[in-house]
């Protein structure tokens, strides 16, 4: 993998000593090309460096991600418009009883762990330009609040407040200049982060799920959201992909949109930021004519604060909601492809950081799968280093120009190949291919140099 990127991620990062930053850009470099592998086993005699580190009590988190996050606004620098989709996942080291500073996951209190929440830049074709924002952190033990009493908390005290602190890292991390829109799922349904301040370039685009009150002016019109939409008529209608999940095979979904424009009045109960209503656009999409076995035919239904003035516009704010996918591949990546749930470090603290470090590898092998999709004719020095190139050359006998190129070449020395149901290989096909590419690039070296004891032996 080209041996420059990750000096580039890292070079920004704030420590305490210059040496430190060279010690990891060696080890996330390592990391990216044995992702499958445990810490220990990829760092070898590394270990203890990064460990200390790791521990160290001037090191934080957020200063390791911090070179990262400066790559990443650059990248944003040269796109008009950027879509980042925000998230949160589960780490779960219940399997790890040792490891203190840890708290209750869910409301599943024998599980135990952390909660990352990230927010990922990407170009409007979904390409991952990198993080803006992530932040760990353990949830409080049970308590014996009322429901009530939880909503009664400041906006500030919530854990929905997550939302809007990444929105606040996302805006001063990229320049004022560039048009955002922030991409969220059901659980970032919350009025406050609906209502709270943002940049005049920064808009929202959020499922929703809650049957809220609308403003009205006529006594028989409509009071719910729900209610609001579901009359409106067809304006345009989609096809979209469908990933596939455990309890379902990929397939194609045929959509048909619906939208209004309707004001969003703060909720009877709890400590709203705001008084007054927040007027926003929404477009319904539901799949009214589902194939024969299909359980649950799907329905988005999307609140924005993006004009949505035509039907046209309509259809690219479900293409945007749709790119929100990649945040939980970024997500995946980060715990079955880096293997974050094995770290065997003894804090919680240790862990956060380690997250930061493994989150610049997930981005990495991320970024490669989706830029070879959407940008295939890209060349091939943005994902290979020269000597790579040669040896990938040699070993399939093919010409390789373009990262899309590299990309089916590498995956193919892993054993990959295309089927309809998969042309293009995947994250895991493209992890295995970069290790087995390190290994044949250090056999390429040493038989080109070999040891001065070898030479002129038979």
């Amino acid at each position: 993998m080209q041996k420059d990127w990750a000096y580039n991620e890292l070079y920004g990062a704030k420590l305490w000593d210059p040496r430190c930053t060279k010690t990891l850009i060696s080890a996330v470099q390592s990391l990216a090309e044995h992702p499958e592998l445990s810490f220990s086993r990829v760092l070898g005699s590394r270990r203890k460096a990064v460990s200390r580190i790791l521990h160290h009590p001037k090191t934080q988190a957020h200063d390791l991600l911090k070179g990262h996050i400066q790559a990443t606004q650059l990248r944003c620098q040269h796109q008009d418009f950027v879509l980042v989709a925000s998230d949160t996942t589960d780490a779960d080291f219940s399997s790890h009883p040792a490891t203190q500073g840890l708290g209750p996951l869910h409301d599943r209190y024998k599980y135990r762990g952390f909660l990352i929440h990230s927010a990922l830049a990407m170009t409007p074709e979904g390409i991952p330009l990198g993080l803006l924002s992530q932040r760990s952190w353990v949830r409080e033990e049970k308590t014996q609040f009322s429901d009530k009493a939880l909503r009664q908390r400041a906006f500030t005290d919530k854990e929905s407040y997550k939302w809007l602190q990444a929105q606040k890292d996302v805006e001063a991390a990229v320049p004022a200049s560039v048009k955002l829109l922030l991409i969220q799922d059901r659980e970032a349904d919350v009025f406050d982060f609906l209502a709270a301040k943002r940049g005049q370039n920064t808009a929202l685009l959020i499922r929703a799920t809650q049957p809220r009150l609308i403003q009205t002016t006529h006594p028989d019109g409509p009071r719910t959201l729900f209610a609001a939409v579901a009359p409106a008529p067809v304006v345009a209608t989609l096809r979209v992909a469908v990933r596939a999940r455990p309890d379902r095979p990929a397939r194609e979904a045929h959509l048909s949109l619906r939208m209004v424009s309707v004001a969003i009045r703060p909720p009877q109960h709890g400590r709203a930021t705001s008084p007054d209503p927040v007027p926003v656009r929404v477009v319904r999409a539901t799949e009214e004519t589902p194939p024969e076995g299909v359980k649950q035919p799907l329905e988005w239904l999307l609140v924005t604060t993006l004009p949505v003035p035509d039907a046209q516009a309509a259809v690219a704010v479900v293409g945007y909601y749709a790119k929100r996918w990649v945040i939980e591949r970024f997500h995946y990546v980060l715990k079955s492809g880096c293997r974050l749930e094995r770290l065997q470090l003894d804090t919680f603290t240790s862990l956060e950081k380690a997250v930061s470090l493994y989150s610049i590898v997930a981005w990495r092998l991320l970024y490669l799968t989706y830029l070879a999709r959407e940008a295939p004719d890209t060349a091939v020095a943005e994902v290979l280093s020269a000597v790579e190139r040669d040896v990938l050359e040699l070993a399939t006998g093919l010409a390789i120009t373009t990262v899309a190129e590299a990309v089916m070449a590498v995956a193919r020395i892993a054993g990959f190949r295309p089927v309809p149901s998969a042309p293009t290989p995947g994250v895991k096909s493209l992890w295995m291919g970069f290790r087995q590419l390190n290994h044949m690039v250090v056999g390429f070296l040493l038989a080109r140099r070999p040891p001065p004891g070898l030479k002129g032996q038979d």
